[in-house]
């Protein structure tokens, strides 16, 4: 976000302080509001995400180039890093459980546990496909931030601006459904434990934990 407009020497924290705040107002106004809040912010990442795969697919093929000389490594010397990053695209589909005692229909859980698996899946090997199809194998290892360099390819100097809208995007995208989560943990921490008791407290206008 400060990449798009900085707001003086502490603009990060800035930024970080307005998130939480406004999305915790969004979260006590009630289930509906974040709802919408959350499938808005999801299918802007997830346009983001394509917009992404689908500059890198139309840009020209990057050129190969052959490996630097030298000792092999064997292909699990990187396996411990690569599987690091895959947990984080994967990481909090658990969380769903935390809602499911507001659900109308049991059975919708499964549904969209198993459909967001798949979609994750899809996109996350279109994205790495659209990597190294644009920038080749060599130039994915080399750079520090590959979306960015991808989208500059399309859109110049415009693409890093862009991939800063997807990135706070992402980032709000997180911080709602930790907010959303996290209330309702809390929720039943108060209700099971007397010496929490003040968590729980549930507004039956909003349907949502106060």
């Amino acid at each position: 976000a400060s990449n798009l407009l900085r707001l003086g020497p502490y603009s990060s924290a800035i930024y970080a302080v307005l998130a939480v705040l406004v999305l915790t107002a969004v979260n006590v106004a009630g289930i509906r509001e974040t709802k919408g809040t959350q499938n808005v912010l999801t299918a802007l990442l997830v346009v983001g995400v394509l917009a992404v795969i689908i500059a890198g697919i139309a840009a020209e093929p990057a050129v190969a180039v052959p490996a630097a000389p030298g000792a092999a490594k064997p292909w699990t010397a990187g396996a411990p890093l690569a599987i690091l990053f895959v947990l984080f695209t994967y990481g909090g589909w658990n969380e769903a459980a935390y809602v499911s005692a507001e659900l109308r229909e049991r059975r919708s859980m499964v549904t969209a546990l198993i459909g967001s698996l798949l979609l994750v899946m899809i996109l996350y090997l279109a994205m790495n496909y659209a990597y190294v199809r644009a920038l080749g194998l060599a130039g994915v290892a080399k750079s520090s931030t590959v979306a960015a360099d991808v989208l500059r390819l399309s859109l110049g100097d415009a693409g890093s601006k862009a991939i800063s809208v997807i990135i706070a995007v992402a980032a709000l995208t997180s911080i709602n459904a930790t907010i959303i989560v996290g209330a309702r943990s809390n929720y039943a921490l108060g209700r099971d434990w007397p010496v929490f008791a003040w968590l729980a407290q549930w507004h039956e206008r909003a349907d949502a934990p106060r």
